[in-house]
């Protein structure tokens, strides 16, 4: 990345930093692109030089978002079967425990659903660049099936879980999952 794109790149950022913080305090509906551009101490034509519109800086930042948690669900070593479900559950719950305080805003400002779309378009391409031992070998169709409903679970229990005032520790989490997942699992043999 040379320069300008640099440049490019950190006004993006100080610009979802700058939602982000009014969103803390105003409604996403009722932020102005120039009240987003003065937080961020920049112009209104550098808002536009970047985002089409304030939904396409969320885009933006919910893309950064499934990124870095990305980044961390590719480190880990394939394993067998409950060791590779134990730590990837790990890493899910614990990265979104560390970011419960934007997950909780986007929640309160209505922007979870819309959040959950982008993840979902950005996970199926991926799906195979994570070597899990529970991904189905199929078509597209399959694949998106199985990830939607796999999606579906991971994006309710972050929404019922970090909603609340006081959440579960993510080790109290993950034990309800997994024993959910025996149950499902002992009720079909």
């Amino acid at each position: 990345m040379n320069g300008k794109e640099r440049m490019v790149e950190q006004s993006k950022q100080w610009l979802s930093e700058a939602l982000i913080e009014l969103m803390r305090s105003e409604d996403f509906q009722d932020i102005s692109i120039t009240e987003i551009a003065q937080q961020a101490e920049l112009s209104r034509k550098t808002f536009y030089h970047s985002f089409k519109n304030k939904e396409a800086l969320i885009n933006y930042f919910c893309d950064k978002l499934f990124d870095a948690y990305f980044q961390r669900l590719v480190k880990q070593v394939p394993q067998q079967g409950a060791t590779m479900l134990d730590n990837t559950l790990d890493i899910f719950l614990n990265f979104w425990w560390e970011q419960r305080d934007l997950i909780r805003l986007l929640i309160d400002q209505g922007l979870f659903d819309h959040m959950n779309e982008i993840w979902q378009k950005k996970a199926i391409p991926r799906y195979n660049a994570f070597a899990a031992p529970w991904h189905v070998k199929g078509s597209a169709k399959q694949v998106a099936y199985v990830m939607s409903f796999q999606l579906g679970g991971f994006t309710n229990i972050l929404r019922v879980w970090l909603e609340q005032d006081e959440p579960e520790s993510p080790a109290e989490i993950k034990k309800i999952m997994i024993d959910a997942i025996h149950q499902l699992a002992n009720s079909i043999n």
